[in-house]
Order: structure tokens, then C-alpha cells, then sequence
């Protein structure tokens, strides 16, 4: 064992403006050298070369700190200053060389060796278990990539994982999936994955059980679901002896397997392995699962695909690795978007496996414990796809002659109202027209009308009488959210009979007032727009979103009732509800479902009249009217254009902050606190691509984006975690501060601790952040209350155009019947 003294890095005293030392090591030799931080990186790992007298030529060598980070250009200075111990290494392509002989050796032994790639007798081997050590930690680097994929690394890599019986295994399986994971970042080398390594990879998911193989086999799969297939590649001509990749979709080659199939192809015709949802859903679909033996039964009814995704699911409570569930949700997120924006057949097979499998509930579990960690973002990216699965349901029509689902779900709110056992006496009347679809229920138009459903209020009977009028504003969304709360309430029976027993005038349409209850929830959560903007804050009353509904609901029947409200009333007490959701869920995130049935069922009437009756007669419903709506809800989206705008432009003047300590669990930091230097500037790149970083002992001029030493890219910022630590030299060093966060690179390591100086500053960041890489934008409460006074403002503005030229708001906007041809101009 060395001696420790020996193993410390120098801290020479330097004169200032004088070159710092940095000790440079090689093969157990040691030399202290004066590194100008200005100089060429090759230059100086030449240099190092003849000082070593190494027998390896200079251009096969690098430099690399103790970590076994690479030096490169960018971090240099860095490395200068703080007298980093360095050390002269292999390049990358040197170890991309290594890597690739010692793959090729192993596949030979193994009968696995592809002619292409001969391996010369001199070459240097390692073991097969390291070197895909080495490959899974070199591969993010781009020199060493590049080489693996030219030597045909890629392609021995994948055979290696093909094969089904005397494969590789535990971390040897582990580290040649995050080499497939690392190379799947560059647009090469695609073309190499065919359907026996999806297949393989796709088993793995099932079948391992070790943490550190699911991790890369998940996002491989993920990769590959997002990866679009609908573009069109040019052939190219191929370089004599190799098959270079070309896209990240595919690679243009021969394709074996299809004149196999039987398809007539010339010899030199090409075509494009493609990937996405429907490639990968069809794997899944083709696969032939086994399940253990207690389950069995269980999967020959579900199908695989259920089966696949039930395993998928379960990892979302079954496991304490963060990454492992954020990379589950992540594969589930991936397929509802890919599925959707491709239109793929097979997307509402998978919403309905998904809904069978009760995945929200998962998803509800996760949100109390996963506030402000790697999972976070996959909860929010869950919202808007579910959040689109249900603007979805909004626009299908309720046809149950087509869909025994919405025939089934009529005949049982039929059935849980008993709408056809109150005839006016005559055993037709008005019942006549009826409903029958073969299940020996007929439904008619007068027992709708019972439970108030009906057209625009208007209750004759239609010439045509058709089901799919009652929930033309709702779709199928309303016939599920009444069909919810028809069978869980359960004096539904005695609602539609006290209405019947009240006036006409008197009576509260339960039918219309549950269409209004879904519509007026799905613009508090703005369904339509949710696929664009992710939400910043967890939902988790909008995953139940049927059960929120009844509360709603029966909040809407309670006022109806309590402010003995008649039929013209039916608008003021639906504006009245709107004001109680806005208020009752403005802070969701906090709440439970106690505390939401406590307002909206434990509240008194007086409480709400006295603080609703004020902004209801000085704005006489006007706010709520649709063309109001859909006016507010642009300005909401100017608005937070303008917002995120500010954010980067903040970011590119540069901020001055405070180092901070980290003194939270589950915090690394990468780069600790210097007391002498207590604080930090911060400046974007005008790409908008990095944040430059440096430490200063005191305020001075903003320096340039050149001159500050580190540099941080944006895309390797997974999260943002807030509270982590205090400010140097702070009074309460114990006491973790409000206006701390901390830049995460993984689950544990942070690449930056900062202090702000103010609350706004450290919105602009960390929201500036978060829009840069489109998560979905602003979560601070600072950014939430710019976004809605900037709204309001825009709206009172736009009003005061139209009321001061004394401009009729309209009620409703119709709109004509569409021109016949296009033989028509618009006159000046």
C-alpha cells in the first residue's frame, strides 16, 4: 500500500498570476507540471508524452482527472485552477479499440464472429466483463462512441444480446444494455437493433429481476416507442467494407429477412428498419409469454400485452429505486404519446389494458412521496396523457348501437333511476319513440326527461329521436361521469323521484346540471390544451376524474335545492359552482380527498352566498360566458409565453448567486463550496444550450459567457430539487434555506448548489430551467401568480375595447352554415 501522503494532490503557493501546478501521473510515475489553461489539450497530452517517454504514440493517449473524466477543452481551466490531479491515459478511441477486439475475441470463442471485423494477432484483449465495464462507462463520451460504431462494435453488441440460451448475464448483461442505452443517444448505429434484440429486450423486462438490468432494458424499450416511424429515408451509397448508420430510425441496408418471406426484391434494393409504438406494440403482441405458474391462468385470459404491462405497472409500488420507477412510467408515458400522435390502431387496445390494470391508482400512491425527485416529471407527463385520453372520450359520440360499453352503461342508469317505472299511466304516451338495442330494455324519451335530460332545455320530443343528442356537448366522458354517479349514489332513485315531485319551474335537471359539472371541470383543467402543456403541479383528483364529478354534482344539487332556484337560475348556480372548484382546487396539491368533500359538501350555503354574492352582482355572470372563456384562456397562453420569455432572458444577462452547502440526505454534490470564494455567477449560452458557471470572492462587473470557467449542459440537468441546502458563512448552518436548490444530475448527484439571493430570482432560474427543457414550464408559485395577474390584465384591457364602445358580449357564438363552393372573395 502507498504511503497516504503520497496519494494527496499538491496545493502549491503561487504567485499571483502565475501558472497553478497540477500533478500528472502515468503508470505509477509522477511529475508536477505548470499547465497553461489557454493551451490545445493535445498539445499538452503531447508534451506529457515525451516528459513519460511513453512507448504509446501521443495521439492514442489522453488526459483524464482521478475521476476518469475526460479533459477536454471546455473544462480545462477548471482542472488548471483547482490543482486537479491528473493523469495520461488511453483515448477514447484507444479504449473503443480495446473494447471492440476483446467483443470480437469473445464472439469467436463463442461462435458468434462476424468475417467483417478481423482481429490482428498483436491486438490487446481484456476479459468480455471488462470491457463492457469499459464500453458502459466510456460510451457518453463522443470520440469513443464514434470509433466503437465504425469498428463494428454495435453489431457484435447486439448479437451478443440475442441470444437466448449462454448470453451474457448479471452485470455483464447490465453494463451491455448501457452501452446499447448510451449509443441510442447518438443518430447512429440504429440499424443494427432487429427484431430478435427487441424481442430479447422486451423478455428481459419480464423476466429480470435485478434492478440494474431493468434500468437500461426499460429505456432502451422507451427509446424505441418514441423513436418515429414515419420518416422516409433517401438510399444512400454504402462505403466499401462498412455499413455506416445513418438515422436514428434506421439504417438504409439489405433486408434478408423480408425475401424470405416471399416478397420479390432486386438484389440491390434497400429499405429502413423503423421504429415506434406500432413496431414495438406488435412485439409485445407477438410474444410468447409464459407466466410463473401461479399466474398462469391469470395470462391466458389477460393476453401478453396485458400481461407485459401488468409487470410494467407493479414496478411503480413494488420497488424503491426512484430511477427504475421513473424509467416504468416513463415506458407507459412514452407509449400513450407515441400511440396517440401516431394515430396507431392499436392506442385504444392500450388506454383500455391500461384502465383494466388501474394504473391511476398507482400513479396516486406515487405522488405524496415523489414531490421534488427523479419521478416528478413522468407524474406530471402522465397527467396530460391522461388528461388527452379523456378530452378523447369528450369527442366520441355516445352511439350504443356500435359500443355495447356506452349501451351498457344507459341501460344501468336507466335501471339504477328506474326511469320506466313512472309511465304517465297510458303504457305508451309519450314513451312511444323508445330505445331497444336487443337486450330487452327499451328506453323512451319521457323517462330521459325524468331525470332531466334533454336539449337545450328544450323538453319536446325531437322528430328523431336519438341517444347520441343527450351527450353531444360531453360525449362519452358525460355518459361515463353520470353512469359513476348514478351507480355509486345511492339514493339516486330518490333524487330523480324529489325532483318529480317538485314544480316544473322547480325542478333541477340532474342529466344537464352532470354536463355542465364535466364541462365546467374540464376547463378548470384545461383538457383540450393539456397534450402541449404539461401541468406543474400534481393532480390527483383529475385522475379520478368520475369521482370528483359526483362531488361536484351533488354540490350542484345541494345549491340548487338550498337557494330554491328555478329554471332560468340554472346558469347563476352553475357560475356559482365554477367559483367553488376554482377555489376549492386551487391548491390540489396540498389537499386530500377529506378536505375536498369537507368544501364542497361540509360548507354552508349562507358561507358561500356571502362570498360569492358580491363578485356575482358586480359582474353579472359576464366573466362566465364562453366568448369570456375562450378569451382568458388565450391570454393565459400569451401570457405564459411572455413569462417564459422574461425566465430566459434572465438567464441570458446572468445572476450573481451564493454557494451553497448541502445538508440534506440523498444529496451528492459534484462540485463542494469554496469559503474563499463565496460566490457564484451564473450566465446562459446564446444557444441556450449550456449554463456557464463560475466562483468569485467578491461582486464585481457581470463577466462574459467566454470568461467564466465551468460549463453545465442543459440536457444533462434531469431535475431541479429545491431545499437542499444554505448559504457559506450563514448564521443558521444547520438550517436548510427556502431560496436553496440544487441542479441534479441522477437520483443522488448534484452538479450545482446554489443560494438565491431573493424568491424571484430563484423562479427565474429554476422555472427558466424547466422551460428550456420543456417539461412543461413554471411551477413556483411566484411564476403561477405573474402568469394569472399578466391574464387578468390582458382581459380587463380587452374589455374595456369592447364595453367602451358599448359592444354586446354574446352568450354563445354561432356559426353559419358552410359555403357551398369556394367561388367566393372577402370584400375590403
Amino acid at each position: 500500500m502507498s504511503d497516504p501522503g503520497e496519494s494527496q494532490s499538491p496545493q502549491p503557493v503561487t504567485r499571483r498570476g502565475a501558472i497553478p501546478t497540477n500533478m500528472v501521473t502515468y503508470k505509477g510515475r509522477r511529475i508536477p507540471a505548470r499547465i497553461d489553461p489557454e493551451a490545445r489539450v493535445g498539445y499538452i497530452v503531447e508534451i506529457m508524452s515525451t516528459s513519460f517517454s511513453t512507448k504509446e504514440h501521443h495521439i492514442t493517449l489522453c488526459l483524464r482527472d482521478e475521476a476518469d473524466n475526460l479533459v477536454t477543452q471546455n473544462n480545462l481551466p477548471s482542472k488548471v485552477y483547482n490543482h486537479d490531479v491528473l493523469k495520461l491515459a488511453p483515448s477514447p478511441a484507444t479504449e473503443a479499440l480495446v473494447v471492440v477486439f476483446s467483443l470480437k475475441a469473445s464472439a469467436q470463442r463463442s461462435s458468434l464472429g462476424d468475417s467483417t471485423v478481423n482481429i490482428p494477432a498483436s491486438a490487446e484483449t481484456i476479459p468480455l466483463k471488462l470491457a463492457l465495464f469499459n464500453l458502459q462507462k466510456y460510451i457518453k463520451e463522443e470520440d469513443f462512441a464514434v470509433e466503437f460504431m465504425l469498428k463494428g462494435g454495435m453489431r457484435i453488441l447486439v448479437r451478443f444480446l440475442e441470444r437466448k440460451e449462454g448470453g451474457l448475464t448479471g452485470n455483464s448483461l447490465a453494463y451491455a444494455l448501457q452501452g446499447v442505452r448510451g449509443i441510442l443517444e447518438f443518430e447512429s448505429g440504429w440499424g443494427y437493433l432487429s427484431d430478435t434484440f427487441i424481442d430479447q429486450i422486451l423478455s428481459l423486462l419480464i423476466t429480470a429481476s435485478h434492478p440494474n438490468v431493468l434500468r437500461p432494458a426499460t429505456a432502451i424499450c422507451r427509446r424505441l416507442v418514441i423513436s418515429s416511424p414515419h420518416l422516409v429515408l433517401e438510399s444512400k451509397p454504402n462505403i466499401a467494407g462498412l455499413k455506416m448508420p445513418v438515422t436514428p430510425y434506421g439504417t438504409v441496408r439489405k433486408d434478408q429477412r423480408s425475401r424470405g418471406k416471399g416478397k420479390e426484391r432486386s438484389g440491390d434494393e434497400e429499405s429502413v428498419n423503423q421504429y415506434g409504438f406500432d413496431r414495438v406494440y406488435g412485439s409485445i403482441k407477438g410474444m410468447g409469454i409464459v407466466a410463473p405458474s401461479e399466474d398462469s391462468h391469470e395470462v391466458q385470459t389477460s393476453g401478453a400485452v396485458e400481461y407485459f404491462f401488468k409487470v410494467v405497472v407493479k414496478r411503480l409500488e413494488g420497488t424503491g429505486d426512484l430511477e427504475l420507477v421513473a424509467q416504468s412510467l416513463g415506458l407507459i408515458n412514452a407509449c400513450l404519446r407515441s400511440g396517440y400522435e401516431e394515430n396507431s390502431k392499436q392506442y385504444p387496445e392500450l388506454v383500455a389494458i391500461l384502465e383494466h390494470l388501474n394504473v391511476r391508482r398507482y400513479v396516486s400512491r406515487l405522488m405524496p412521496t415523489c414531490l421534488n425527485n427523479t419521478v416528478e416529471p413522468q407524474i406530471h407527463n402522465f397527467q396530460a396523457r391522461y388528461a388527452t385520453i379523456l378530452q378523447n372520450r369528450r369527442l366520441r359520440p355516445v352511439r350504443p348501437s356500435h359500443s355495447p360499453y356506452q349501451e351498457k352503461m344507459l341501460r344501468e342508469i336507466w335501471d339504477a333511476g328506474r326511469l320506466g317505472s313512472a309511465d304517465d299511466g297510458t303504457g305508451s304516451g309519450r314513451g312511444s319513440s323508445g330505445f331497444g338495442h336487443g337486450h330487452g330494455v327499451v328506453r323512451n324519451w319521457a323517462g330521459w326527461q325524468r331525470m332531466g335530460l334533454y336539449l337545450d332545455g328544450d323538453d319536446s320530443e325531437p322528430p328523431f329521436l336519438m341517444e347520441v343528442e343527450l351527450f353531444r356537448d360531453v360525449g362519452e366522458l358525460g355518459l361515463e361521469c353520470l353512469h359513476w354517479f348514478a351507480v355509486h349514489e345511492e339514493s339516486f332513485r330518490n333524487l330523480v323521484m324529489e325532483q318529480q315531485a317538485r314544480a316544473p319551474e322547480r325542478r333541477c335537471p340532474i342529466g344537464k346540471s352532470s354536463a355542465e359539472c364535466v364541462k365546467i371541470l374540464c376547463e378548470h383543467y384545461k383538457i383540450s390544451q393539456a397534450g402541449h402543456h404539461a401541468p406543474a403541479i400534481f393532480q390527483l383528483f383529475l385522475l379520478n376524474l368520475p369521482r370528483l364529478h359526483s362531488l361536484v354534482l351533488r354540490f350542484f344539487l345541494r345549491m340548487w335545492q338550498e337557494s330554491e332556484s328555478r329554471i332560468d337560475d340554472f346558469d347563476r348556480v352553475s357560475f356559482l359552482v365554477r367559483s367553488q372548484i376554482r377555489l376549492s382546487l386551487a391548491d390540489e396539491g396540498n389537499k386530500t380527498w377529506l378536505h375536498l368533500e369537507q368544501d364542497f359538501l361540509g360548507t354552508d350555503y349562507r358561507t358561500i352566498r356571502d362570498r360569492q354574492m358580491e363578485l356575482l352582482e358586480k359582474e353579472d355572470g359576464m366573466m362566465s360566458r364562453p366568448a369570456i372563456r375562450e378569451l382568458r384562456e388565450k391570454l393565459g397562453r400569451e401570457a405564459y409565453d411572455v413569462l417564459s420569455g422574461q425566465r430566459i432572458n434572465c438567464m441570458l444577462q446572468g445572476s450573481w448567486f451564493n454557494s451553497a452547502n448541502v445538508i440534506v440526505s440523498g444529496v451528492t454534490p459534484s462540485v463542494k463550496p469554496n469559503s474563499s470564494k463565496p460566490l457564484r455567477f451564473l450566465r446562459l449560452s446564446s444557444n441556450r444550450r449550456v449554463i456557464a458557471w463560475d466562483e468569485f470572492p467578491q461582486r464585481v462587473d457581470n463577466p462574459p459567457f467566454e470568461l467564466l470557467r465551468e460549463r453545465i449542459e442543459i440536457t444533462n440537468i434531469t431535475s431541479i430539487r429545491l431545499n437542499t441546502g444554505c448559504a457559506i458563512g450563514s448564521r443558521s448552518p444547520n438550517l436548510v434555506s427556502k431560496l436553496s436548490f440544487s441542479l441534479m444530475a441522477g437520483n443522488e448527484l448534484s452538479v450545482l448548489d446554489l443560494d438565491a439571493i431573493h424568491a424571484a430570482q430563484m423562479a427565474e432560474w429554476t422555472d427558466g430551467i424547466r422551460v428550456l427543457k420543456g417539461e412543461g414550464g413554471m411551477a413556483s408559485q411566484d411564476s403561477a401568480n405573474y402568469v394569472h395577474i399578466l391574464t387578468e390584465l390582458a382581459l380587463k384591457v380587452r374589455l374595456l375595447d369592447i364595453t367602451g364602445d358599448g359592444v354586446e358580449i354574446p352568450e354563445r357564438i354561432s356559426f353559419g352554415n358552410a359555403p357551398k363552393s369556394v367561388d367566393f372573395v372577402f370584400a375590403k
